[in-house]
């Protein structure tokens, strides 16, 4: 009696299913080999960007001294200098413009966007001074001049009486940090951020 052995339709149909999956499989990781490729790359060339752009900026507060930063717009940041003349920055979702040049950064990155609505500028002026609070100049142990007695480190309108401008501290220093975020669809990118920072004495 022959043995009669061949290949039923089932079979058929469960071996073309799993040469598909695996077809899918192999699909898909090509495409996110390639996608990861072109990231890199972009990421790469807006590393470049963010870099010349902070070169360029802190090379100008170096050169000329940083007196006031000012935000007027969402999208736009000016710089005064030491000897009273003016940049101004200008912020788009994919690019910024300084001093006549502008840089894109490349938005086939997931959509990678400056975050024009969360920059953050922080300012210690060369003029901020502060008050020393609680000053004691007889040694009784009680405040004689500016007398903090609500202990909320200000002089309210009832202390003022006892404000000394004898007995305040300015700073000899201006200090400006300026935060542009870069976010990618909804992650903050903070190691992208592009970031600018002034420190120096006053005239």
């Amino acid at each position: 009696m022959l043995n009669k052995k061949g290949i039923t339709l089932i079979e058929i149909i469960v071996s073309i299913g799993l040469i598909s999956i695996v077809m899918i499989y192999l699909f898909n990781l090509l495409v996110d080999m390639q996608y990861e490729e072109d990231h890199a790359s972009y990421a790469k060339d807006n590393a470049v960007n963010r870099a010349t752009i902070i070169r360029i900026v802190q090379d100008d507060f170096m050169e000329y001294g940083l007196q006031a930063v000012n935000q007027y717009t969402d999208d736009s940041i000016s710089f005064t200098f030491d000897d009273g003349s003016m940049r101004t920055m200008n912020i788009t979702a994919n690019s910024i413009s300084y001093n006549g040049e502008t840089w894109l950064l490349d938005t086939d990155n997931d959509e990678e966007v400056y975050d024009v609505d969360h920059i953050e500028i922080s300012t210690i002026p060369s003029n901020t001074c502060s008050y020393i609070m609680n000053v004691d100049t007889d040694g009784d142990g009680n405040c004689n001049y500016n007398c903090d007695m609500n202990g909320n480190n200000i002089l309210d309108s009832d202390e003022m009486s006892t404000q000394s401008d004898s007995y305040r501290a300015c700073s000899d220093y201006t200090y400006f940090h300026v935060t542009i975020p870069v976010v990618t669809g909804s992650i903050d990118n903070v190691i992208d951020d592009l970031e600018f920072f002034y420190i120096g004495r006053k005239g």
